[in-house]
This record gives structure tokens, C-alpha cells and sequence, in this order.
């Protein structure tokens, strides 16, 4: 469901160690990244797992610091639906068709900005983005749950719980009704994004 986010996102790696005013950048995730939208029905649970390769999509971006956030433009993560695998072909049908995939091919993650702890500790904590699905867009706050830092890459995690209603989507109730899906999408993410020249 990828063709990188958006949430998402969501991609904090611009948790740059070396953020001063605007700035360009480049960055990549690297094929250990993972993304997920969870749900549950009144019999189950599902995860259904994004099997996009993550580590061809590179971004290009820029961003400035003002006080504790951190405004990005041109992070912007195309989700593609058909590459989602949510384990069975029933779930699989069901949740393509939900998100109305042949009109709307791309779940888009788009990251606005990084709220950081203070203007000296720039590690975020929150993400702001805005998420297309469907045709429909939302504006959302994202708490970011770890963040971890090595030479070679940064790591970051978060989730945010959706409703389908809010982008006019139905909750499927497949087996003639017996099966109800309930309305809440939990987006879970690790992204694994590789350091750039930019970002030294």
C-alpha cells in the first residue's frame, strides 16, 4: 500500500542531529522498515502488512527549525492498497474493496511537521500529517513512540488510530452481515531511514 507514507509517517527521520534554519535533504528507507493497519471485526483481528519495497522509494526534502518544531515540505508517502497482505484472500478482498483501491489506488502520507521536545533536544515526539484515502484528506497528530540513531541510519516508530467513516468509508460486514468490522484502523510503523551526504 506503498509507492513511503504519509505515516506515516510519517517519517520523522528528519530528526536530523544537525537541524538549524532551512535546510535541503534526501533520505531513504531501507527494506527493514515496516509498515501495518490492524483492525478487528466481532470474531477477529486482522493485520494487514505493507509489502511495497520501501527501500526504493528515496524523498527529497526540505525543512526549517522555528523553536520546538520543525516544518517539512516534500515528504509525501504513496501507499500502495494492492500491495498490502492481510494474511487471507477474504480479508484481503474485503479491505481492498473498503478502501475503494481501483478509484483510489494510493493511501498518501503527507508529513507537515515535527514537534520536538525543546529547541535544544531535537528528538520528536510528535508528527503532524496530513492523510489521503479514498479522495478524502485528514489532518492528524501522531505521537512518536521510539526513536533510536546510528551512523549509518535512523530508526523511528509510532502508531495513529483512524476511523473509516471519516474519509466516507463503510466498515465491511462481509458474510451477509454476520461479520461486522468495526470502524477504528490502527497504522503502526517502524521506518528505518538511511543517512544521506544531507544529513551529516
Amino acid at each position: 500500500m506503498i509507492k513511503k507514507l504519509s505515516t506515516l509517517l510519517v517519517v520523522s527521520f528528519t530528526l536530523l542531529p544537525a537541524l538549524t534554519l532551512a535546510q535541503d535533504g534526501q533520505v531513504q528507507l531501507k527494506d527493514s522498515s515496516k509498515l501495518s493497519i490492524k483492525g478487528k471485526s466481532n470474531v477477529n483481528e486482522f493485520s494487514c502488512e505493507s509489502e511495497h519495497e520501501l527501500q526504493k522509494d528515496s524523498l527529497d526534502y526540505s525543512y526549517s527549525v522555528k523553536g520546538d518544531t520543525v516544518q517539512v515540505n516534500g515528504v509525501n508517502l504513496s501507499l500502495e492498497i494492492d500491495q498490502f497482505d492481510c494474511g487471507k484472500r477474504a480479508i484481503n478482498r474485503d479491505f481492498k474493496s473498503t478502501l475503494k483501491y481501483k478509484e483510489y489506488p494510493f493511501i498518501e502520507i503527507i508529513l507537515n511537521e515535527l514537534v520536538v521536545s525543546d529547541s535544544t533536544n531535537l528528538i520528536p515526539k510528535l508528527a503532524k500529517v496530513t492523510i489521503r484515502i479514498a479522495g478524502e484528506e485528514r489532518n492528524y497528530t501522531v505521537p512518536l513512540h521510539t526513536f533510536s540513531s546510528s551512523e549509518e541510519s535512523f530508526t523511528v516508530g509510532g502508531n495513529k488510530i483512524l476511523r473509516m467513516t471519516d474519509f466516507g468509508l463503510d466498515p465491511p460486514s462481509p458474510m451477509f452481515g454476520l461479520i461486522k468490522v468495526e470502524d477504528e484502523l490502527d497504522i503502526q510503523f517502524d521506518l528505518v531511514i538511511m543517512r544521506s551526504p544531507f544529513m551529516n
